[in-house]
Order: structure tokens, then C-alpha cells, then sequence
């Protein structure tokens, strides 16, 4: 499991790009060790729109959901914010839609008001 983990690190912007490519991620961030998912969760971080990208997935909404579950407090924050700047694209694609809720619901909670919806 780690080496296919190690794997996908190293192929994610080909991974992220391909048709099926958010089920990969998908099953990887359910499946994979919790080092492992860390690992997962931070290189999609750090990736240049991965993680948008991810969010209007079939599969990859859940695994957005996921990744915010397992990043530490600063880089949850960060990943939210990187979605928050993004939620007009989110708001455009079914499953983006899901992300953007769960955004917006964490901001109600947290007494932040509204997210902008540029």
C-alpha cells in the first residue's frame, strides 16, 4: 500500500488530470495509511488547482471532505481558503456544489458569516 501510495504522490498531476482520476484519489485517501493520506492530502494541497479540481469530482468531493479531516489546523485553514477562493467555480458543478456547502456550513458554525461567492 505505501509503495502505490508513493506512487500516486509522484504522478499526481497526471492522476488529477485523467478521466478517472479522482476515483484513484478517492480510493487512495480511503485506503491508505494515515501516513499515507497525510502525505496525499498535503501534495494535492500544494498543488496548483488540484484540489479545486478535485472538489467537482464524482469521487473527489468526498476526498476533498477527507483531506480537510486529516490536515493539521494551519494547513485545514490554508485548503479552505485555497475552496473558499474558489467558490464560484465549486458553485458551477454538481459535486463542487457539495464542497461549497460544507464550507459554507463550517463558516455559519464558526460565527464567520458569509463566504464570498466570486
Amino acid at each position: 500500500r505505501h509503495q502505490l501510495a508513493q506512487k500516486i504522490v509522484s504522478s499526481i498531476d497526471t492522476i488529477c488530470n485523467s478521466k478517472v482520476g479522482d476515483g484513484v484519489i478517492a480510493s487512495a485517501m480511503e485506503h491508505a495509511s494515515s501516513e499515507d493520506t497525510l502525505l496525499l492530502a498535503r501534495t494535492l494541497l500544494v498543488g496548483p488547482g488540484l484540489l479545486v479540481g478535485l472538489a467537482q469530482g464524482r469521487h473527489g468531493h468526498g476526498a476533498v471532505l477527507r483531506i480537510l479531516q486529516v490536515l493539521d489546523s494551519q494547513e485545514s485553514a490554508h485548503a479552505y481558503t485555497v475552496l473558499a477562493d474558489e467558490m464560484a467555480t465549486l458553485r458551477a458543478s454538481r459535486y463542487g456544489r457539495v464542497v461549497a456547502k460544507h464550507l459554507e456550513e463550517k463558516e455559519v458554525a464558526h460565527g464567520h458569516g458569509q463566504l464570498e461567492s466570486t
